[in-house]
């Protein structure tokens, strides 16, 4: 491939599957350093203001959106939760990863509170298709279509681990993953 000859006559179409490729596996890689890291997140917690944490995440996340054309209505405030700050950070991470992967080309994320819960919405057509209780199952493919990555698996043990409730519905529009906000704020 490097010396241009062959089959990889072409490759700059090879290298740019072979970047993707290697992005996916070390992305990968770095979910299960996190997820063999969970024993580290304990007795971390305070009491943060989720936007704080979220304003950083979303800024990540700005490129990936707009080149898909997805609009972010954030419309959190003050709202607070009891839980690591490292943790939620990778929480926040993920699910906004997830939030823009699946949207749809000029799609939408909504982010916000209901009756204290954290909800993040996107747009997803194909959601009539999709099997909210298999969602957390790891399935590792080189195909992106065909993966679940640890994304959410890490999000589940993450909020398991703090003992805050979650789950996720299917909505009109798409997919909603819910964080319950006041559940371990007495503690």
């Amino acid at each position: 491939m490097k010396y241009n000859i062959g089959k990889y006559k072409n490759r700059d179409l090879y290298i740019e599957n072979c970047i993707d490729i290697v992005d996916h596996l070390t992305r990968s890689i770095s979910q299960m350093l996190s997820v063999s890291s969970f024993e580290h997140l304990k007795n971390d917690e305070e009491i943060i203001v989720v936007n704080d944490i979220l304003e950083d995440v979303l800024k990540q996340y700005m490129l990936l959106a707009n080149h898909k054309n997805i609009k972010i209505n954030n419309n959190l405030k003050n709202e607070k939760i009891y839980i690591g700050m490292t943790a939620l950070k990778i929480v926040l991470s993920n699910l906004i990863n997830n939030a823009v992967k699946y949207s749809d080309e000029n799609g939408l994320i909504n982010i916000g509170t209901k009756d204290d819960w954290l909800y993040i919405e996107n747009s997803y057509k194909d959601n009539k298709d999709l099997d909210v209780n298999k969602i957390f199952e790891i399935s590792f493919s080189l195909n992106k279509e065909n993966s679940n990555g640890l994304g959410l698996y890490i999000v589940k043990n993450i909020l398991l681990n703090y003992g805050i409730k979650y789950k996720v519905e299917k909505s009109k529009t798409g997919i909603v993953f819910l964080i319950e906000l006041s559940g371990n704020m007495d503690k």
